[in-house]
């Protein structure tokens, strides 16, 4: 079991402007295949939806997840069969995980006729019921499979305030 670096950000307010700028560009990517797939269909309404869902998955990917909950943490299990350690982002915040991972492209000349592989530029963001304790989340890739582990936070306990009549 590999094991991969997570990029871990306390603050719940800040984001990692360099990924979410490049989450952006990809979402303007599936902007523009899915109103190539509505232009090729004739502009014929009522499809948005399904032309949306299969756009993302085109250009972003859409590996098979599953989140797992105990009392003390979260496992996070995804798929991400061909990709190796150096090819996975994992980013953790004390309210979202987010994972890139890119293939690079095979150099050479050999063209494809026809593929049903997915995006090799996959985008996944994972929330969470309650938050998580950034500074022990894990993560590992095994065999194809990502695994994260997320501790949840401790709730913090409030201070009694005293209450006097007047």
């Amino acid at each position: 079991m590999a094991h991969i670096p997570v990029q871990k950000i306390e603050d719940k307010n800040a984001r990692p402007v360099q990924l979410f700028q490049e989450i952006e560009k990809q979402f303007g990517e599936v902007r523009r295949r899915a109103f190539e797939m509505f232009e090729r269909r004739g502009r014929e309404l009522g499809h948005a939806f399904e032309d949306w869902i299969k756009a993302e998955h085109e250009v972003m990917g859409w590996p098979a997840a599953e989140l797992r909950e105990t009392d003390s943490k979260y496992e996070l299990a995804m798929t991400l069969p061909g990709y190796e350690t150096k090819d996975v982002q994992v980013t953790a915040t004390p309210t979202e995980i987010i994972v890139h991972a890119k293939l690079d492209e095979k150099a050479g000349n050999a063209h494809t006729v026809w593929s049903e592989f997915e995006s090799n530029d996959v985008y996944r963001c994972f929330g969470f019921p309650e938050s998580i304790d950034v500074e022990k989340t894990t993560a590992s890739l095994d065999k194809g499979m990502l695994h994260i582990t997320a501790a949840k936070a401790s709730k913090a306990l409030g201070k009694p305030i005293e209450v006097r009549a007047a």
